[in-house]
């Protein structure tokens, strides 16, 4: 449910258009991260995907953050 006094027409503008291109990248803890590329080495975690609770407890893999890696 969404709660705005804007029209929706203009609260839902370009949603169509958005196309994100994501990449699933190892990390060295053995987990897996469904990453947004941002720059070259550079991408935002969207999803991590492990099997290790401890991998969840890393403020570092959180989904929003920044990370560097390389190819």
């Amino acid at each position: 449910m969404l709660w705005t006094i804007m029209p929706l027409d203009v609260v839902l503008e370009g949603s169509e258009s958005f196309q994100p291109s994501y990449a699933e990248i190892r990390c060295k803890n053995g987990g897996t991260l469904l990453v947004e590329p941002i720059r070259p080495n550079r991408a935002k975690v969207v999803r991590l995907i492990s099997t290790d609770p401890t991998h969840y407890l890393n403020p570092s893999l959180q989904p929003g953050s920044i990370i560097e890696f390389k190819w």
